[in-house]
């Protein structure tokens, strides 16, 4: 925020509780609508945008976001909920509060994404066009920035900032709007643009998706997919299967395109040798079956067994190696669909693209020991329970003795022994067992090794 502009204190009804963001055309804020007690964000046009000759038709154009996106109810597009004028005369936007991942930030991580991935974030983006296409929205302006990626596995399309409406005029030929490195040839002529435009952009997205790199404006279209045949983390089939895709998506004249997202899908859904099945328990379901993202089976996998939150976290770090921001999103969503610790790491495996790397993820996991954290859990919660039973409680070297510091410093000590498990085994001991001495030993015969005992009891004499 620049310092001559002041966060307000409410915009409309809403309390605004922190400042999400800046763009082009306004700012972002987190706010609340106190009356139903739910979370919003407010976008702000930017004051200085609705001064001289301009102004007033990109006034108008804001508040078309507003009156476009309201006519799109879908679980792919982000909601608006309200709009209206602040005091000062700066038209706001009130829109659904999405907790996510931004496509953008994953992208900027360097980490390559699996194929079953991108065809699914692909499709989901299509499914989100389709239903705007329908209702004469064109997005206009679709980008990694403008796509969010949910913890459940949902992929949401914002910002229709710059979406024209069939029948506006706002729009003229000859007034770009867009962002160029995803635009269509004829956008970026500032020609007159449909439907078939946004598919373009996606064949852009799908094509960075897969490849980590964008087509080069100003090269001919068989030459911009020559990257693809270098890409060692896809098969031949592969390769063969995808390049027909984004080679029609891509083609600078709309009639030889894609004629709408339905059709695009289907081709997408006809990529070869990509494991699907086992895709659809991994994150991102896979649209290859209606089911696999319905509403009711992901209520039905949100009541699979629950991972300890101690462990997710382990999990999220080890995988943020390989796949980055994405760790988090994927961990999450594959928690809800696997029965237990090792068919979730075989999930999350799927979605390293390295042969070697998804190896190497599943060896770290064994050497930790996360992969057997189930049996290990049954004999801690045994041996938690004994413990408890046949130690004495001293008021004066009661467990709550121990500072919220040294606790987490017993905490990373142990994690050197046993790996990610420590922090549950820590959290739970110290509930049971009140006498520090009696802790350290307790948590020593955790350890297998009886060397590594003895000098984990001597790095603990000092806490005493």
């Amino acid at each position: 925020m620049s310092k001559t502009q002041h966060q307000p204190e409410a915009i409309g009804k809403y309390k605004i509780e922190k400042m999400l963001g800046r763009g082009a055309m306004g700012v972002v804020y987190k706010g609340v609508d106190a009356q139903i007690e739910r979370h919003v964000a407010i976008k702000v046009l930017h004051p200085h945008l609705r001064e001289g000759a301009q102004g007033q038709d990109l006034e108008q154009r804001f508040l078309q976001e507003a009156k476009a996106a309201a006519r799109c109810l879908h679980t792919n597009i982000v909601t608006i909920f309200d709009f209206g004028s602040e005091a000062e005369g700066n038209p706001y936007i009130v829109m659904e509060y999405v907790e996510g991942v931004e496509l953008k930030a994953h992208l900027q991580s360097d980490m390559q994404i699996s194929l079953p991935s991108a065809v699914d974030i692909t499709i989901q983006v299509l499914e989100a066009l389709s239903h705007a296409h329908a209702k004469g929205i064109v997005h206009r302006d679709i980008k990694p920035a403008n796509i969010i990626l949910l913890e459940d596995g949902t992929v949401k399309v914002s910002d229709f900032g710059v979406a024209r409406l069939d029948t506006s005029d706002l729009t003229s030929t000859g007034f770009m709007v867009g962002t160029p490195n995803y635009m269509s040839p004829e956008g970026l002529q500032g020609m007159q643009v449909d439907s078939r435009s946004d598919l373009y952009s996606v064949g852009v997205l799908f094509y960075e998706l897969v490849t980590r790199r964008r087509p080069l404006r100003g090269m001919g279209l068989e030459e911009s997919l020559e990257p693809l045949d270098t890409l060692a983390h896809l098969s031949v089939q592969n390769i063969n299967s995808i390049k027909p895709i984004i080679r029609r998506a891509l083609q600078p004249l709309t009639e030889v395109r894609f004629q709408s997202a339905a059709e695009f899908i289907g081709k997408l859904k006809t990529i070869d040798d990509m494991d699907l099945t086992e895709a659809q328990t991994a994150f991102f379901p896979t649209q290859n079956a209606k089911a696999a993202t319905a509403p009711e089976q992901r209520a039905s996998l949100s009541s699979a067994s629950q991972i300890s939150s101690d462990i997710l976290d382990s999990l999220e770090q080890s995988l943020a190696k390989y796949v980055g921001p994405m760790a988090r999103v994927l961990v999450r969503k594959n928690s809800k669909s696997s029965q237990n610790i090792e068919e979730l790491s075989m999930c999350l495996a799927q979605h390293i693209p390295t042969e070697s790397e998804r190896g190497e993820f599943i060896r770290n996991l064994e050497r930790t020991g996360i992969t057997q954290v189930e049996q290990a859990s049954t004999s801690w919660t045994k041996a938690l329970s004994n413990a408890g039973d046949n130690v004495a409680s001293t008021p004066n070297q009661s467990s709550a003795a121990l500072s919220e510091a040294q606790i987490d410093q017993l905490t990373k000590l142990l994690t050197f022994y046993v790996g990610p498990l420590a922090g549950r085994l820590v959290k739970k001991s110290t509930k049971r067992i009140t006498d520090p001495k009696a802790l350290f030993e307790f948590l020593s015969q955790q350890i297998p090794d009886k060397k590594e005992q003895s000098e984990f009891l001597k790095k603990t004499e000092s806490m005493l």
